[in-house]
């Protein structure tokens, strides 16, 4: 089947994961080596497998399901236009999750959203966010997670006070006796820290 490369959504995208048996393992050889040939066929069989949990991962980080139907959409037509640059070796997952975040980012940038993804860290450690493809969220959650653990303890849990826990400004500089001004500045490094993760 010949990829559809206008701007119309997929007409597969309610099609379950694996529908054609197609493993991990045959998606990074045979499967890709055939699609960098221009095979449609491979094409459709990795489309089939990866397109809900794709979607399934974009619909978590923006919350929004058209949203995340038309950037699974761009997922797929970079998939088949780029897919002389795919390396056989090290898998479709990586590439998939890759530009699958970059246009998530771009999404952001373009609503001026911080707060979609400032919130991550709080979706997948409460476990609100239910996908069919489990590695691809617990990748997606340990990116914060990841870059929350690096932050330095005050920062961390002045981000925790003001993003989980609700908490102004004034409230989080009276608990830990410092000014506002302060905490501002831990907030901005801590957003900055979480920016450079995504």
């Amino acid at each position: 089947m010949k990829p559809n490369m206008n701007k119309q959504k997929p007409r597969h995208r309610n099609s379950p994961p694996g529908k054609n048996g197609l493993s991990d393992k045959d998606a990074s050889t045979m499967t890709l080596i055939a699609l960098r040939q221009g095979s449609h066929q491979a094409y459709e069989e990795i489309y089939l497998h990866y397109y809900k949990p794709v979607h399934n991962f974009l619909h978590a980080l923006t919350r929004s399901r058209e949203a995340a139907e038309d950037i699974t959409h761009d997922v797929f037509i970079g998939v088949w236009e780029n897919r002389g640059r795919l390396d056989p070796g090290q898998g479709i997952r990586p590439y998939l999750y890759a530009v699958a975040k970059n246009l998530a980012m771009r999404y952001f940038r373009k609503k001026k959203n911080e707060s979609n993804y400032l919130s991550y860290s709080d979706l997948y450690s409460t476990g609100s966010v239910a996908t069919d493809d489990g590695l691809l969220a617990e990748e997606a959650g340990a990116i914060v997670v990841d870059a929350m653990s690096r932050m330095p303890r005050i920062r961390k849990r002045i981000f925790e006070m003001y993003y989980k826990e609700g908490l102004d400004y004034c409230q989080i500089a009276e608990r830990l006796e410092m000014n506002k001004a302060t905490v501002a500045n831990h907030l901005t490094n801590a957003k900055n820290d979480i920016r450079k993760a995504l």
